[in-house]
C-alpha cells in the first residue's frame, strides 16, 4: 500500500502545483504536469492489473486515456474530450463487473440526468452549438457516476467506498470544469477542479489495490 500515498504525494504535491504554475505562464509545460498527474493515479491501478486481477486492466486502460485527454484538452479539445468520454466508458465496464446493479444504480441515474437537463436548459445560450457534444459526454459521465457511486456505496466495503467517492468528486470535478468553460472568470476553479479531479483518480486507482 505504500505507492498509493507516494504517488498522492507526488500528484497533488508536485504535479498540481507545477501545473497551476506553468498554466499561469501559459507554458507547454503545463500540460505535460497536468497527463503527470493522473499517471500517478494510473500507476496503482497498473500495479494491480499485474499481481492482483487482470479486471483492473479496464480500470488502468481508464485512467490512462484520461491522462492523454488532459493533455490534448490543453490543446485540441475535441480530442480530449474525446479521450476522457471513452475512459469514462471503461470506467462503466470496470464498474459493471466489479459490483452488481441494483435499483440505487436507475435512481442515481434519474437524478443525476435531471439535474443534467436543468443545468442544460439554464445555460443554453452560453453553450450554443456546443450542446451535442457536451449533452453527449454529459449522459455518459452521469451513467458513470451512478455506476461508481450506486455500485460502490452498496457493497460496504473500503474498496467499493474509495470508487464511490472517487466517482461522486469526478461528477462535481466536471461540473466546476463545464461552468469554468462557459465562465471563464471564475477565481481559483483551476485549483478546485483539480484537487477533486486528482483526488477521484487516486481514490479509484487506489481502490485496485484493496
Amino acid at each position: 500500500m505504500w505507492i498509493l500515498p507516494c504517488c498522492a504525494v507526488l500528484c497533488l504535491g508536485v504535479c498540481l502545483p507545477m501545473f497551476l504554475h506553468y498554466k499561469h505562464l501559459k507554458h507547454l509545460l503545463a500540460a505535460f504536469f497536468k497527463s503527470l498527474g493522473t499517471i500517478c493515479a494510473f500507476l496503482p491501478a497498473l500495479i494491480a492489473a499485474l499481481k492482483l486481477n487482470p479486471l483492473y486492466w479496464i480500470l488502468a486502460v481508464a485512467i490512462l486515456l484520461h491522462a492523454l485527454g488532459d493533455f490534448l484538452l490543453e490543446y485540441y479539445f475535441e480530442a480530449g474530450l474525446g479521450a476522457f468520454l471513452l475512459g469514462h466508458v471503461c470506467y462503466i465496464i470496470a464498474f459493471v463487473k466489479l459490483f452488481s446493479l441494483s435499483a440505487a444504480h436507475l435512481v442515481l441515474l434519474a437524478c443525476f440526468l435531471a439535474y443534467l437537463g436543468f443545468l442544460f436548459y439554464r445555460h443554453r445560450t452560453a453553450i450554443g452549438k456546443n450542446m451535442l457534444p457536451f449533452a453527449v459526454y454529459g449522459i455518459i459521465l452521469c451513467i458513470m457516476a451512478s455506476c461508481g457511486i450506486g455500485g460502490g456505496a452498496s457493497s460496504y466495503g473500503r474498496q467499493g467506498l474509495m470508487v464511490a467517492l472517487g466517482s461522486a468528486l469526478f461528477f462535481f470535478s466536471d461540473h466546476a470544469l463545464f461552468l469554468q468553460l462557459l465562465f471563464p472568470n471564475r477565481k481559483r476553479a483551476d485549483l478546485l477542479i483539480m484537487i477533486t479531479y486528482y483526488l477521484a483518480q487516486l481514490l479509484i486507482g487506489g481502490a485496485c489495490l484493496l
